[in-house]
């Protein structure tokens, strides 16, 4: 089977090329990897291949000038046609302390004085119309230190026109270079849609280049803008945007995990799971002209992961069938392919990520942001995500809104293959119940701290102290475990929509509602017990509503299987039961509303409502516990201060016996629950 041999460029060495095996051992090595390299070009398609001068400065260095590459490319894609020209040009390149090894080329020293220059251009026809685009980039004083470059072999094989090139990407990882730099580089682009841009890097260094790894990566500074035109016949402007960035730093850099999980390098190549280590950014402003700027402090991002257990996902087994046009057209294959795509996905993790010191600053809006954090990233969820210290002003009706903090924590989604799976089944017919919840995420933690907003279009400010819900031991998706906490959200009167409650506030003389509640839920798998302990509402001048309650014989299945809930009516017993009603101001607020309007006095009226009610206990009003309850609403619908209604069975009660007794018997039902009530203690 005839071969090809190549050579990778690296950092602009572009010329260290397959070289003849053979080559006489006297020959000067840098000469002849420079020769084969352009002998390689022309016989593999290269339309320009050619130099001014190649002498010989040592018995291993030597010095090319006036380097000409060029490869054409016309392709189509439908009814678009693309054409594609590469050119490079590079005035001079030293290439000092050349050896040929068995496998590859090694050089001391790798220098490209002076601008090089790399231009990408070509058009994309459509419909008789060809628009053109074109990226140049000129590389300014590239140095390269110990450079090793292994031969790279490429085997003609038509049955495999994407594979065939694994065993040179695989070999490249031989690859070894203490040190690269380049002084300067800068590149300016214009692309079909009229806009144009130009970056340029500072001082951008790799260091310790070994077995498919990167030691650490460095950009001093880097400096783009782009310029962006309206679209013809539009209203809009052109616009230009500016991006300054500092320091940029990567460290830990290794291709090998990616390689693995793409199906191309075996996994006992590893030495690790992380693609990167670390990647930090020391400040960037961005300058978008009339649309205001921003400013980033500082990024910094740690342990990029690829799970090493994974199953691999063979894209070059999947690019040949692509080629060769055997790709499956059916869904089901189609779909394996898409399966074995998302769980590849799933293997990319992110230890952490981090923004300090967000500034935005325009004529419609200013803000900043102390921190955006996340923690334990992955397409199957999400560790922590935090943002702390926002504050955000707007120009029009004076806006404002502060965040002391924000954080969401264990986020847990469903396989990414579920997704595919239930868009699939749901196509063909209506997904069920058990479906629908398999691919539902869970949440353990949301909280929110230090909130304010306030307007010109609002009376008072909103703000809220602290929002928590907590969530726990799922039964998926369900959690089993929830605890909340609301302190003091406070709002204008005015903004509750439904007239009636809010008259009851203003009646009251309040302009602002101040709520707070608590609540904390949790299901017992050992003793099968639901129990609420506490749950509390509180609205400031209004009145309080504390809660306890405990449920038995709440069987898993419940979690489990949610359209069977009902088989725990079978189960489910009344273990105990507290609600007391504090300070009910409202109470008083709504009779006193109600009384103004029949022409009655509020005791009046809520004696009458209390005998209202006992009237309508049926049976239950004569009993002991009928008459007590009748007396407590009096007292508490005269003066609400106080109403305790306590069910404290001897034993757990069933839920069917309740049933039974509510259908035979109801009147005995307060006493086989022990139920008491009271009213204003004390008085």
């Amino acid at each position: 089977m005839p071969k090809t041999f190549l050579r990778a460029p690296a950092a602009g060495a572009f010329l260290l090329a397959a070289t003849a095996l053979g080559a006489p051992a006297s020959a000067n090595p840098a000469i002849e990897a420079s020769e084969a390299f352009f002998a390689w070009a022309k016989a593999n398609g290269a339309t320009i291949a050619e130099y001014e001068s190649l002498t010989e400065t040592a018995p291993s260095d030597a010095i090319l000038r006036g380097a000409k590459l060029g490869w054409d490319f016309a392709f189509s894609f439908g009814e678009t046609d693309i054409d594609i020209d590469i050119r490079i040009d590079s005035p001079e390149t030293r290439l000092i302390g050349a050896r040929m090894e068995a496998d590859g080329v090694h050089l001391d020293r790798y220098e490209q004085p002076g601008g090089h220059e790399f231009t990408f251009s070509g058009g994309v026809t459509e419909k008789g119309r060809r628009t053109p685009f074109e990226i140049t980039a000129t590389q300014y004083d590239l140095v390269a230190e110990n450079y090793y470059q292994p031969y790279l072999q490429v085997e003609e094989d038509a049955a495999r026109p994407v594979s065939r090139f694994v065993p040179a990407i695989v070999a490249s990882l031989r690859g070894r270079m203490d040190r690269v730099s380049v002084r300067l580089m800068e590149a300016r682009s214009k692309l079909p849609d009229g806009g144009s841009g130009t970056e340029r890097y500072e001082n951008f260094t790799i260091t310790g280049i070994a077995n498919g790894r990167m030691e650490e990566q460095r950009i001093e500074k880097t400096v783009s803008e782009t310029a962006f035109q309206p679209e013809p016949g539009s209203n809009g402007t052109a616009l230009t945007m500016r991006q300054e960035t500092g320091l940029q730093v990567v460290t830990g850099t290794d291709i090998k995990p990616l390689l693995r999980l793409l199906g191309m390098l075996p996994k006992d190549r590893l030495t690790g799971d992380a693609m990167i280590e670390s990647a930090s950014i020391d400040g960037m402003t961005i300058d978008a002209g009339p649309l205001g700027s921003g400013a980033i402090g500082s990024a910094t991002a740690n342990g990029l992961h690829v799970l090493s257990d994974t199953p691999a996902f063979d894209v070059a087994a999947l690019g040949d069938k692509a080629v060769l046009g055997t790709l499956p057209q059916d869904e089901t294959g189609l779909a394996a392919i898409g399966r074995e795509a998302l769980n590849a996905l799933e293997a990319l993790s992110l230890d952490s990520f981090r923004l300090d010191a967000l500034a935005l600053s325009s004529e419609a809006a200013n803000g900043a942001v102390g921190t955006i954090a996340v923690k334990d990233a992955s397409y199957r969820g999400l560790g922590e995500f935090s943002i702390a210290d926002v504050s955000l002003t707007t120009a029009e009706n004076s806006g404002v809104f502060d965040l002391a903090g924000f954080t969401m924590q264990d986020l847990r989604l469903a396989r990414l293959a579920s997704y595919l799976d239930f868009g699939l089944a749901a196509a063909r017919n209506e997904p069920s119940l058990a479906e629908i919840l398999s691919i539902v995420p869970t949440l353990g933690l949301i909280e929110i701290e230090g909130l304010k907003v306030a307007s010109d279009d609002l009376p008072a400010p909103a703000s809220l102290d602290r929002y928590r819900l907590a969530m726990s031991d799922f039964i998926q998706p369900f959690p089993t475990a929830i605890e909340g906490l609301t302190e003091n959200a406070v709002f204008p009167v005015s903004l509750i929509e439904e007239e009636e409650a809010r008259s009851l506030f203003e009646a009251m003389g309040l302009d602002v509602v101040r709520y707070s509640d608590r609540m904390r839920l949790r299901w017992d798998p050992d003793t099968q017990v639901l129990s609420a302990d506490p749950v509390s509402f509180n609205i400031e001048g209004g009145g309080s509503i504390d809660m306890v309650m405990e449920i038995g014989g709440i069987p898993r299945i419940v979690f489990e299987s949610p359209e069977q809930a009902q088989m725990a009516i079978a189960t489910a017993t009344v273990n105990r039961a507290r609600i007391t009603v504090r300070d009910a101001k409202l109470v008083s607020a709504f009779i006193a509303q109600q009384a103004a309007g029949s022409g009655l006095s509020p005791e009046t009226l809520a004696l009458a409502l209390a005998d209202q009610a006992a009237n309508e206990m049926g049976p239950v009003k004569d009993t002991p516990f009928g008459q007590s309850l009748h007396g407590a609403l009096k007292a508490f619908l005269v003066s609400p201060d106080e109403l305790v209604l306590n069910v404290e069975p001897a034993n757990p009660v069933p839920a069917m016996q309740i049933m039974g007794v509510l259908a035979t018997t109801p009147n005995t039902l307060p006493q086989l629950l022990n139920a008491t009530v009271s009213a204003n203690p004390g008085r």
